[in-house]
């Protein structure tokens, strides 16, 4: 194989390639320009019970609880898949906030990954531990405590994030 001919296949393996890796990111990392990034891309956003797991065909079920854009109906069931990379993965029963679209007849959540789980809503990635020098000296000394310190705060963000959107929706009433 000539010389040319190898530089084209490996500039197009390149741009491929690099293509696949950013299509997983929406490309932000501060949480509060996700949130906007995922109001502003999603075509559905809820709260929801995920009731059913298919392993087998890497598919879910989930019940809108509340419909945190105005666009759901409570008890609409989506059927939602687990695609092997780029999303959330839901593998566990519980209640969600959801920030998706449908993709192949699928519900699918978006890129950011701040759809997560009531149970476990420390983002993924988890975001930096707070500066807080004091709390960071209590996880320090305590490591067992440092898990549920986490899930708790994740839990009071994700509430409050509720909180907008559901101002948001009614806003838009």
């Amino acid at each position: 194989m000539n010389n040319t001919i190898k530089t084209i296949l490996i500039s197009f393996l390149v741009i491929f390639l690099s293509e696949d890796m950013i299509a997983c990111t929406c490309g932000l990392s501060r949480l509060s320009d996700k949130q906007k990034w995922e109001m502003e891309n999603s075509e559905c956003i809820f709260i929801g019970e995920v009731f059913e797991i298919d392993k087998s065909n890497q598919t879910y079920k989930v019940r809108v609880s509340e419909s945190l854009d105005g666009g759901d109906t409570p008890n609409n069931i989506y059927v939602g898949k687990n695609w092997k990379a780029c999303t959330p993965y839901i593998e566990k029963k519980g209640k969600w906030i959801v920030y998706g679209r449908m993709e192949e007849g699928f519900l699918r959540l978006n890129l950011c990954r701040i759809s997560r789980s009531f149970n476990y809503p420390v983002l993924n990635p988890a975001p930096p531990p707070p500066i807080n020098i004091e709390i960071n000296e209590k996880r320090k000394n305590n490591p067992q405590k440092q898990l549920p310190e986490i899930i708790k705060d994740a839990l009071i963000e994700l509430n409050a994030e509720i909180d907008v959107l559901r101002k948001l929706r009614d806003k838009k009433k």
